[in-house]
């Protein structure tokens, strides 16, 4: 009678094979080969049915321990602030002597199946979907429930058992408006990313109601939206210039580093004519000409809060599933200056 294969014998089965008679995906086979978390013991089991049943034995059993793997998933990483963060997540989280693994896929969705086949202990989302004002959450219910934590960065309250951590975009849009406002500006203006995203929504929220407190009343084009992008941030600032507005906020650094271009472009002086506050308070901003004025993120702290969440999760004790909500700094420099109401910066 002949021997069954087994897996030390023989080449492992294909992914496929086994996934379409256990009627599961092919990461979820990959975890039960690999003895790795995040499969119910229901799903496993139907796994190691298929395996008997294909002629393979000795598939490993139960979960392996957990290996500190933390996968991250961002947005973009030509924006200098994605990057930043990307780059302090990982470095912060490795002195709790857990490793990072950036995910450069374009969707959510392939990070996820490349992250379900190679394993990772916790999942890092910075921007992305959960910061869109709607969004469909099943992706991340479905990690939740394979005992895989989630820490959600600069985007919405999900309404899930998780770490919402995130800087208060309206209280910046106030600081911002305000400081325009102390400055003389009256005709003030924002250049918006995606209103999609939860984060615009907040700057506009905060944007309304520090005119409003300042009893001023915005036009209707007051707001403009354009890609995230310096590209975009030169395109909006071209077209509220033309409209005769003389302090703006954008949505961050990079929109503002292409307003100031846009308005060399134009012939108009940054800042005797136009005043400009980026968002996010990336490093180059004190290095541009002129300096940016911008409203800084506490990314030490906030990454520090992301560091403990991860460590928290991994030890057990889930003691920061909660929301946590930081203030930005306005950071006041070359790209606003005082406007004296005849389209030149006063010298006083």
């Amino acid at each position: 009678m002949p021997l069954l294969p087994t897996l030390a014998t023989v080449s492992r089965p294909r992914l496929k094979t086994v996934a379409d008679l256990a009627e599961v995906s092919e990461p979820t086979v990959s975890r039960v080969l690999n003895g790795r978390t995040g499969v119910s013991e229901t799903t496993r089991a139907r796994v190691i049915d298929a395996l008997e049943e294909l002629g393979y034995t000795n598939v490993p059993e139960g979960t392996g321990p957990r290996r500190g793997v933390v996968g991250i998933i961002t947005g973009e990483l030509t924006n200098p602030v994605f990057s930043m963060l990307v780059d302090n997540v990982a470095s912060t989280i490795s002195e709790h002597g857990l490793v990072a693994m950036v995910s450069m896929l374009r969707t959510e969705e392939r990070s996820l199946e490349e992250f379900a086949i190679t394993g990772v202990d916790g999942v890092v989302f910075i921007g992305g979907k959960h910061a869109q004002i709607e969004s469909d959450l099943s992706a991340y219910e479905a990690l939740m429930a394979k005992n895989i934590p989630l820490i959600f960065v600069n985007g919405r309250q999900t309404g899930l058992d998780a770490t919402h951590i995130y800087c208060d975009e309206e209280a910046g849009a106030v600081k911002a408006i305000e400081h325009l406002v102390a400055l003389g500006h009256r005709k003030i203006g924002c250049v918006l990313g995606d209103p999609v995203y939860i984060p615009t929504k907040r700057v506009a929220e905060g944007f309304h109601s520090a005119m409003a407190s300042a009893g001023l009343s915005p036009d209707d084009d007051a707001i403009i939206h354009t890609a995230f992008t310096f590209e975009g941030g030169r395109a909006g600032v071209k077209r509220m210039v033309e409209n005769g507005y003389t302090g703006l906020l954008m949505s961050n650094d990079m929109m503002a580093l292409g307003g100031v271009t846009a308005a060399e472009a134009l012939g108009v002086s940054v800042p005797s004519e136009l005043s400009l506050v980026g968002y996010d308070g990336t490093s180059i901003t004190a290095l541009t000409s002129p300096a940016l004025t911008t409203l800084r993120q506490p990314f030490e702290q906030m990454t520090k809060l992301i560091a403990d969440a991860l460590a928290s999760e991994l030890s057990g004790s889930r003691q920061f599933r909660d929301t946590y909500v930081f203030e930005p700094e306005l950071v006041s420099r070359e790209s606003s200056g005082r406007f004296d109401g005849r389209g030149r910066r006063s010298t006083d």
